[in-house]
């Protein structure tokens, strides 16, 4: 998939979109009622096969399924769900996140690729700072696993992770930065730093856009090669963002699970360079979402890419 043909993956989401759009027409309270408004019934949902195609379509902005809002975005009975996650963005939004198990399998498929792409494999041991009350920590968890790598779940409290790293080292670190740099502290007050750890790589999950300062004190403070994955609240997994070289903060769009679109971010209209880059998911079942607003700043990247990879690619332009 990652080397798929740009004819066959056009073929694959012109098979998709059609059938997300018409499902969350149906199901969505949300889209039912904008859909409507429209004149959008299910005929017409079938000719809407590309992101140009969805252009008349108004924009999703996070908050609007945020909290309680994010109910009318769901599907199913929650008794046919399983799981259903809750997570906060930078300011006092919570994201609710409602999922079934053909969802999570699409998350596990793409955040395998994404720490495949990182260099991990079956004999990696990985450690993970924090738990399993992150939806987003339990893909990265369960793709770990699917990989065959060894994982610790180093839990949320920071004074107790340098006792744990003292009993097995693991040569891959992830976490967020926030958590990277409260491990480097606990580290520091036992006289070394993350520094000394000798890690191959470490994986920061993003949750919310970085800022350029961020991105280079973590690639400075360890030899390491540095990783930088995009986790974002709205999004609820560490997919479909995969990272495609160290140090930098560009990323492949896996085309197959989500249709992207640039728009510039004053006007909303169609960008073919820099620009917001804007999400459609093409398999979610349980939380269909329709031009989401993602608030990342991009610039896209002509192919071809020296990693083999025939899925757009982007750079993040951080401020």
């Amino acid at each position: 998939m990652e080397q798929i043909a740009p004819a066959r993956l056009q073929e694959l989401q012109q098979e998709r979109l059609p059938k997300t759009l018409r499902w969350a027409a149906e199901k969505c309270a949300h889209y039912r009622e904008l859909f409507a408004a429209r004149g959008l019934t299910g005929n017409a949902l079938k000719e809407l096969k590309a992101a140009e195609d969805l252009q008349a379509l108004p924009l999703l902005r996070p908050e609007e399924m945020a909290g309680q809002r994010a109910f009318d975005f769901l599907t199913m009975p929650l008794s046919s769900l399983l799981r259903i996650s809750c997570m906060k963005a930078g300011g006092e939004e919570e994201f609710v996140h409602f999922l079934t198990n053909g969802d999570i399998a699409h998350n596990i498929e793409q955040v395998t690729r994404s720490l495949v792409a990182c260099g991990l494999h079956n004999a990696t041991l990985a450690a993970v700072l924090g738990d399993g009350a992150d939806s987003r920590l339990m893909d990265v968890h369960y793709a770990l696993e699917f990989i065959g790598a060894a994982t610790m779940m180093l839990g949320a409290e920071p004074k107790s992770w340098p006792e744990k790293l003292a009993i097995v080292t693991p040569e891959t670190l992830i976490g967020t930065p926030e958590r990277i740099l409260a491990l480097d502290d606990a580290l520091l007050e036992r006289g070394s730093g993350l520094s000394e750890l000798p890690l191959a790589r470490i994986l920061c999950l993003h949750t919310a856009v970085p800022a350029a300062s961020t991105v280079a004190s973590l690639n400075a403070m360890t030899s390491a090669k540095v990783y930088h994955m995009l986790a974002l609240p709205e999004l609820g997994t560490a997919a479909p963002f995969l990272p495609c070289e160290p140090g930098e903060l560009t990323f492949h769009l896996q085309e197959d699970y989500a249709l992207g679109e640039v728009i510039d971010p004053q006007t909303a209209e169609p960008s073919g360079s820099s620009g917001e880059l804007v999400l459609t998911t093409l398999a979610a079942e349980a939380m269909p979402l329709v031009r989401l607003r993602t608030g990342l700043l991009v610039e896209p990247i002509p192919a071809p890419c020296a990693c083999g990879r025939t899925l757009r690619r982007f750079r993040v332009v951080l401020e």
